[in-house]
């Protein structure tokens, strides 16, 4: 359970018409998002950051302009994050009955209590309005996970980023879990709304972008 997970998040950055604009996301049930994500087994930052970015926007064509800094771990006390995808079971052993849903990589869950080799945990998934206010449970899973799958620290970096396309100001694509994602331009100023925790990430970087 010492493994860092690194994370990336990448905030791109254009001008029009004197105005600088920031692409974020329409997620069907998570709300409105920066592009980011887990950095994969193999990976370095910069390939992990312009992945995620081309998954959530659809974008090819990006370049890193700057290195903004990081959170050096950024889960609460009363945190963990997943490890590596893992069964959820209703009992800490793995003999006990699983969950259906898997919890994949990366998630962050709440931490409840540990034993030998099991830790107890919980993850509730939200749905989001356009207002960013969670309107419904979609996912409510409380149960055991084994001690291996799961890490007590979370790096998260953050990169400026531009791209040379050419876009509309609004654009769907497709995710690879079939989800319709909605890229759009906002501007910079004021500061958009974004689902927490993203918007603290917003507030680290702001003079910076």
């Amino acid at each position: 359970m010492n493994e860092i997970i690194q994370k990336v998040t990448a905030f791109i950055v254009r001008e029009r018409n004197g105005v600088k604009e920031l692409l974020v996301f329409k997620h069907p049930t998570a709300g409105v998002q920066i592009p980011a994500g887990t950095v994969e087994e193999g990976e370095d930052l910069e390939t992990a950051v312009k992945r995620e970015t081309y998954e959530e926007t659809g974008l090819q064509s990006v370049e890193i302009e700057n290195y903004l800094g990081c959170f050096e771990n950024e889960l609460e006390s009363n945190q963990r994050i997943i490890a590596e995808t893992t069964l959820v079971y209703i009992e800490p052993n793995l003999n006990a009955i699983p969950y259906k849903r898997k919890l994949p990589k990366g998630l962050t869950v709440d931490y409840l209590s540990t034993q030998t080799d099991f830790t107890h945990i919980s993850y509730i998934e939200y749905e989001y309005d356009k207002f960013h206010k969670p309107i419904c449970i979609d996912a409510n899973i409380t149960g055991w996970v084994p001690n291996e799958n799961l890490s007590a620290q979370k790096k998260r970096h953050f990169f400026l980023m531009s791209t040379q396309e050419e876009t509309a100001d609004a654009w769907e694509l497709k995710s690879d879990l079939g989800h319709i994602f909605k890229p759009y331009w906002t501007p910079l100023s004021p500061k958009p709304e974004i689902i927490p925790p993203q918007d603290k990430w917003l507030d680290f970087v702001y003079e910076k972008i």
